[in-house]
């Protein structure tokens, strides 16, 4: 799959939502490996394949001229690591207007997202792709 990502995404927002909703993405120059594997040990996680293949092909995605950011760039990416509120750390990757999007670390790569202003996160999508999909089908 790594060199589908941009065409992939390209198709999501040729779809009716995504037109309608005028949700457009333009993507970035690539994250390093040697970059992401100094973050990912300076961070003490490890990322999921299906993200790590993304981020060697785009350092972010903006969507909807940047009312969203399915991924924001790495460099703002925060990982939370609570053990007394989660057994797992998170990855604070994403945004919009009005959500925060995290990513499990836990037994399964879900992605859970947060309301800015609130603090409960909700189960929003089985994995990467189904999170990008919901995106452009103008569900963030």
């Amino acid at each position: 799959m790594l060199s589908c990502w941009k065409t992939d995404i390209i198709a999501l927002t040729e779809g009716s939502e995504a037109r309608a909703a005028k949700i457009d993405a333009s993507f970035f120059p690539p994250v390093l490996p040697a970059v992401l594997a100094s973050w990912e040990e300076e961070n003490h996680v490890t990322l999921p394949e299906e993200i790590r293949s993304y981020l060697l092909h785009s350092d972010g995605l903006e969507a909807a001229r940047g009312v969203i950011w399915p991924i924001l760039p790495l460099a703002r990416w925060e990982v939370i690591d609570h053990p007394c509120a989660s057994a797992h750390p998170w990855i604070r990757f994403g945004e919009s207007a009005t959500h925060r999007y995290l990513l499990s670390l836990g037994h399964s790569p879900s992605i859970y997202r947060h309301e800015t202003d609130g603090t409960d996160e909700e189960f929003f999508a089985a994995g990467f792709r189904a999170y990008l999909q919901k995106v452009f089908r103008g569900e963030a």
